[in-house]
């Protein structure tokens, strides 16, 4: 499998971390390489490959979590599947809500870079905040450690508002549609049933690339946290995200989710 450049510092930065986030953050590319090398032979075991490769890159950040003690990081569940899986979902709810104040025209930026940088003596990634007029950037320390204000009340948007949709609405259907999907995909890689053994039809490459944009997002998500926590202390944003997740997937029942079939004796 190809990486670029700045997806192979993303990976030689995950190297230098610690314990158990460097361990399933390089078990997730691990996974990727032999999905991608073995996609002809066997595109079932390539893509169930793809999947645990997803679930390996969350549960790095699980970690890094724990491991830096955010509040309530001890409540995730590392090996409950709803949990790995209903990250990505949850990360691309989040970004939705933060991408509408880049939209608003009283909002002073309108862009973001993410850039490859060093800090405490580690590689890390920081975070650009591109103001409208191109002449100045912010940059939070540490990179998700930042609040909106509203311009007309002044008052900090700390997005339990916002949250709270990926927790009831729509958001959270869409999360419950994907953990089922995946659950489906998943038993129909392992089992034969009255159609026939398993089979995937689709297009394993564009498969496998999707699942290593969502691993190099949980990794990237890693560095911006990882790095900076030795001497910057916890982001309220991260804090703020976990808190939501956690609810959101107290709402989700194991019982709501496709389960395994068990296999015929």
């Amino acid at each position: 499998m190809d990486f670029t450049i700045f997806e192979k510092k993303i990976i030689e930065a995950i190297g230098e971390c610690k314990g158990a986030i460097k361990s399933c953050g390089k078990h997730s590319i691990q996974h990727l390489e032999k999905a991608w090398a073995i996609r002809e032979l066997d595109a079932e075991m390539a893509v169930f490959r793809g999947i645990t490769a997803e679930e390996e890159a969350a549960s790095a950040l699980f970690y890094c979590l724990k491991q830096h003690k955010y509040k309530n990081s001890s409540k995730i569940a590392f090996r409950e599947h709803k949990h790995k899986l209903g990250l990505f979902p949850f990360i691309q709810g989040a970004g939705k809500f933060l991408g509408q104040f880049l939209l608003q025209d009283s909002f002073p930026f309108d862009r973001f870079q993410i850039h490859y940088t060093e800090k405490n003596g580690r590689k890390g990634l920081e975070l650009h905040l591109l103001m409208r007029n191109g002449d100045y950037t912010a940059q939070p320390i540490p990179p998700l450690h930042f609040t909106i204000s509203d311009p007309k009340t002044g008052m900090v948007c700390t997005f339990e508002r916002s949250f709270q949709e990926l927790i009831t609405g729509d958001g959270y259907d869409d999360t419950l549609k994907y953990l089922k999907d995946i659950a489906n995909t998943r038993n129909k890689l392992i089992y034969a049933d009255e159609a026939g053994m398993p089979k995937f039809s689709g297009d394993i490459n564009g498969y496998l690339v999707w699942q290593k944009k969502k691993v190099m997002l949980f990794l990237q998500i890693i560095l911006m946290i990882d790095p900076w926590e030795k001497t910057e202390g916890s982001s309220l944003f991260v804090q703020q995200a976990l808190d939501a997740f956690l609810l959101m997937l107290d709402r989700i029942s194991t019982d709501e989710i496709h389960q395994p079939k068990k296999p015929h004796l």
